[in-house]
């Protein structure tokens, strides 16, 4: 039995698929996938309503924001919250990677388990046209804000994980692969990186069967005692 684990981490532009591509990615290897998850477990862990952790509630430069909340920590600063978020996003990062195989989107995973000796860090990005098409058939945007929007969602982005780990948000020196989304299709990004994932692992891995789990954000019990 192997029991290595390899971890894919997945940080991406807005609106260039790469949450969709950690998603099936994990489900074609049937390996765990963490996104939304990991938020609800923090949330739980800082005893505050799920909804603080949303992204219409994350300000310009990218930190989840207390004013017009009624949260019991109203009266803590931003910066505080968001610190010990990021410090339980580590705790939960790295025990899943001591425990099991996982693709982990976003939350500064790349960094977290920089020192993780079997880490792919993937970047995905895509072209500004495809990116602005994006936000005006799925988001709605108006033409004349769109690039305004597109903007601000990189920022939000990038913001956070500038701030606790020192390095360039999308700068290609902090990842293993870029990924160009107008270029490269789902399929092809999902079968290269699952390349990847068997000559880390040494073996070659069955895939496909069990496609579409986590097509619901598939709840996963992050608790210490289900490992």
């Amino acid at each position: 039995m192997n029991d290595k684990h390899v971890m894919i981490t997945i940080s991406r532009q807005f609106g260039t698929n790469g949450r969709e591509i950690g998603r099936v990615l994990a489900e074609y290897l049937d390996i765990g996938y963490y996104n939304k998850e990991l938020m609800a477990q923090i949330a739980n862990d800082m005893k505050i309503d799920p909804s603080f952790f949303e992204e219409n509630n994350l300000n310009d430069a990218g930190f989840f924001r207390l004013s017009k909340r009624t949260f019991t920590l109203s009266t803590m600063a931003e910066i505080s919250v968001n610190s010990e978020l990021y410090e339980k996003s580590c705790e939960l990062i790295q025990g899943i990677a001591q425990r099991e195989s996982a693709v982990i989107v976003g939350r500064c995973a790349d960094y977290i388990l920089r020192d993780h000796p079997n880490v792919i860090r993937v970047f995905c990005y895509s072209d500004r046209d495809t990116r602005i098409k994006v936000a005006m058939n799925a988001y709605g945007v108006p033409f004349k804000k769109v690039d305004k929007f597109v903007d601000l969602q990189d920022q939000k982005r990038s913001g956070f994980y500038e701030f606790y780990t020192n390095q360039k948000w999308g700068q290609p020196a902090n990842y293993d692969l870029m990924i160009n989304t107008s270029t490269v299709s789902l399929e092809e990004a999902v079968k290269l990186l699952a390349h990847w994932y068997d000559h880390k692992m040494g073996v070659e891995s069955i895939k496909g069967a069990f496609m579409d789990q986590y097509l619901n954000e598939k709840k996963v019990d992050l608790s210490e005692e289900s490992a």
